[in-house]
């Protein structure tokens, strides 16, 4: 039988969960209307070049489909929770973490269609130089996601392994930064097949619902009581945006949508003080991340690729998987770490 406290969180999950997804059902249909006609395509699409011929062998049928459909995430899920707890620290650093990060996507994006007939351009993209300067760049965007999270969400250490690490220094706003980077890096390159990115977000944040669930006294602090609110909501309007991403996808997901989707996941296990279960959820989409990264600098030092396509979720679609059966396989993959995650915070948190 549910406890008093387990009962309101449950009850509670779920009223943000119908209040997001309404919310974002309100305008999703406008949305994509606006999508196609401002022409969002995906990038690789719009103009393709050497760098991504195999990747258009196996994606050429999604041309003309409009990418950036996180916007519906961008603007709902912060427009929400600060319309009803504004004056809530937690809630005030997620929705300004999804605003801030969000919107380096959006300017991203917006790159991508000025200059989509730009050849020269779209080449210099694909450069290891581009790359860096990019990283550097969301690097110093990371540098106000960490300063978001000690001062405004008021984090100011966290435990591991039995040490205690402090966050509000100059070396723990800098190493918050660069973790911060690398998992909106890594949460916005597992998007890239239809349902993979959403599929994979709502089953790690079903991991922090049990984790809530587990271990209610680290988030009913008061009067902090309102991560539930930023699980629900985003859960919610993540159920919208896969309802329309379900083969064939009427939008992307995009930039605007995916790179907040690491720094809010690690507000929300720096706020629960759950480091080892948040680097065990972390570990999918950081995986994903490597093999990008393997690739990248395979190609420039050693001069070959060390997959088919990367990230790896392309390279198995490259050899021969059809994406249903890769999104689904993922999917399952990561629900056996949302359980190792739990695990993990059992026996090292």
């Amino acid at each position: 039988m549910l406890t008093s406290i387990s009962f309101f969180m449950v009850k509670e999950v779920a009223l943000w969960v119908v209040i997001g997804a309404v919310s974002a059902g309100l305008w999703v249909v406008p949305l994509i209307n606006m999508l196609y006609k401002l022409q969002f395509t995906i990038k690789h699409i719009a103009m393709p070049s050497k760098a991504n011929e195999e990747w258009m062998k196996i994606h050429a049928k999604d041309s003309g489909t409009p990418s950036n459909g996180g916007i519906l995430i961008w603007l709902t899920v912060p427009a929400v929770l600060l319309l009803a707890f504004w004056h809530i620290p937690l809630i005030k650093a997620a929705a300004l973490i999804m605003l801030l990060v969000g919107l380096y996507g959006m300017v991203d994006a917006i790159l991508d269609v000025v200059t989509k007939n730009n050849v020269a351009f779209r080449e210099f993209q694909n450069k290891f130089e581009w790359r860096v300067g990019k990283l550097l760049v969301s690097m110093a965007v990371n540098v106000g996601v960490a300063l978001l999270i000690v001062h405004v969400a008021g984090i100011k250490s966290v435990d591991l392994l039995g040490l205690s690490l402090q966050l509000n220094s100059v070396l723990g706003i800098v190493g918050l930064a660069i973790v911060s980077t690398f998992f909106s890096y890594a949460t916005e390159i597992i998007d890239g097949i239809d349902g993979l990115s959403s599929g994979m977000y709502i089953i790690t944040l079903l991991g922090f619902t049990l984790l809530m669930l587990a271990y209610p006294a680290n988030f009913f602090t008061s009067p902090n009581t309102t991560a539930l609110a930023v699980v629900g909501v985003l859960l919610g309007v993540l159920i919208v945006y896969l309802y329309f991403n379900i083969p064939p996808a009427r939008f992307y997901m995009g930039a605007p949508g995916a790179m907040p989707m690491g720094p809010v996941f690690l507000l929300l296990g720096l706020y629960g003080n759950l480091l080892p279960a948040l680097i065990v959820l972390m570990l999918p989409y950081l995986f994903d991340l490597a093999t990008s990264t393997i690739q990248l600098l395979s190609i420039r030092f050693l001069k070959r690729k060390i997959f088919k396509i990367a990230p790896v979720h392309h390279h198995f679609e490259a050899l021969g998987w059809p994406g249903p059966k890769v999104v689904m396989r993922f999917w399952l993959f990561n629900l056996g770490i949302v359980f190792l995650a739990i695990l993990a915070q059992v026996y090292f948190g």
